[in-house]
């Protein structure tokens, strides 16, 4: 499975091929050819990334006494409010 997003200013598939791939969209070039034309492709949960999400949750328990679960529904209106503002500079306190 793959996590990686393609992030173009205009729709990408006017710069690159696309397919369905088990329900998913995906392009039909690999990584490094979308590189070599100029797009940007982040991979969200690459090992690094995997890493840095699993200190948060453990610094999360440890510092506040939540338990963080991800496979469990998560619905606070308050995060996806957080997220639709792009706001990454926000301080708040839980």
């Amino acid at each position: 499975m793959h996590a990686g997003v393609v992030i173009t200013k205009d729709p990408v598939n006017t710069y690159v091929p696309l397919y369905l791939n088990e329900g998913n969209t995906a392009t039909q070039y690999t990584m490094t050819l979308l590189e070599e034309l100029g797009l940007l492709k982040m991979d969200f949960l690459g090992l690094r990334t995997l890493t840095v999400i699993e200190d948060a949750v453990n610094l999360v328990k440890q510092n506040r006494g939540i338990d963080v679960k991800f496979d469990e529904k998560m619905n606070d209106p308050k995060v996806y409010e957080l997220w639709q503002s792009g706001n990454t500079r926000r301080n708040f306190s839980v």
